[in-house]
């Protein structure tokens, strides 16, 4: 019983041997095959990768039409939202714009009637232009556009995006001009309150938060106050969009410019004649004010002269 039982170990032995040679040489044979035949394996394997892509592709059909699907929900969804939004933000917008053809209409009575002219000084002619910023230059805070004196662009006239004032020309050239922005250390420029008109100056400090200086003890500025040029310096009209006032670190007051929320990629010059200065608009020889000197003369009172009992 011995005997059989160590004659069958030897032949499962005998087997395993004879299994284990048989596999070998067949994985020589692969690796043969393999190393010579790189072109041929490489050929055989795209053709499998090709039909393995077209099977997964047909496979992943029902789930890339579920997605699709939930997607396309989910955008009709955020569309009918953005929709209502809309819908309102234009009933608003219209009866805001009803208001102000309204206010538009009495201001041009009212200056008819008084034949001044009482308007915000906002032009309306506007030039646009495409903005190139040089962080990386000497002028860290200015921007290039590329309008110059060939399309009506003046030194001071100032610089808009669509969020807000970006600053104001400093040199002009034929065809390209340079813009000083209002976070640089060398803009100065003369702002109010929305809310107060309070006055100030604001300040850049080459931050993305000019300091906003000069404010009287008196003053009614606050934080979220609505800031806009005042255009008491004489350079900049009066009423265009420059931020928010916010606070600093150290309890000093900040604004938050609305033209470094986005990237300004193109922005809008508005030409701007400022008032002139009595020496550099002198009244011409023998008149002023469209009479001559010696009538003016002779119609001015004399205030030494006593008046009649």
């Amino acid at each position: 019983m011995i005997g059989r039982g160590g004659s069958g170990f030897r032949v499962r032995r005998r087997n395993s041997r004879l299994v284990f040679a048989v596999l070998f040489f067949l994985s020589l044979v692969l690796y043969l095959a393999s190393v010579g035949n790189d072109d041929a394996f490489k050929k055989s394997r795209s053709g499998v990768e090709g039909i393995g892509a077209k099977a997964l592709t047909y496979l992943t059909l029902p789930a890339r039409g579920f997605e699709k699907f939930t997607s396309d929900i989910g955008k009709r969804w955020r569309a009918h939202s953005e929709n209502e939004r809309l819908r309102e933000e234009v009933s608003r917008l219209a009866d805001t714009e009803a208001r102000l053809n309204a206010l538009s209409f009495k201001v041009s009575r009212l200056e008819n009637i008084q034949n001044v002219d009482v308007g915000t000084g906002i032009p309306e002619e506007k030039i646009a232009a495409r903005a190139v910023s040089e962080n990386d230059g000497p002028f860290a805070k200015t921007a290039l556009i590329n309008v110059g004196a060939r399309h009506g662009v003046s030194k001071g006239d100032a610089v808009m995006t669509v969020d807000g004032l970006y600053g104001h020309i400093i040199r002009v050239g034929n065809s390209s001009s340079r813009v000083l922005k209002l976070e640089d250390l060398n803009s100065r420029i003369a702002v109010m309150s929305k809310s107060s008109q309070d006055r100030a100056i604001l300040i850049g400090d080459n931050s993305r938060l000019p300091d906003l200086s000069y404010v009287a003890p008196d003053s009614n500025w606050k934080e979220g106050d609505i800031v806009l040029t005042s255009g008491d310096d004489g350079v900049l009209p009066t009423g265009l969009p420059v931020g928010i006032v916010t606070e600093g670190t150290t309890g000093s007051k900040k604004v938050e410019l609305y033209a470094n929320r986005n990237f300004a990629d193109w922005v809008w010059v508005y030409p701007f004649e400022a008032i002139k200065p009595p020496e550099d608009d002198p009244v011409p020889e023998g008149e002023v004010d469209g009479d001559s000197a010696e009538e003016v003369a002779n119609e001015a009172v004399d205030v030494t002269e006593e008046p009649p009992l």
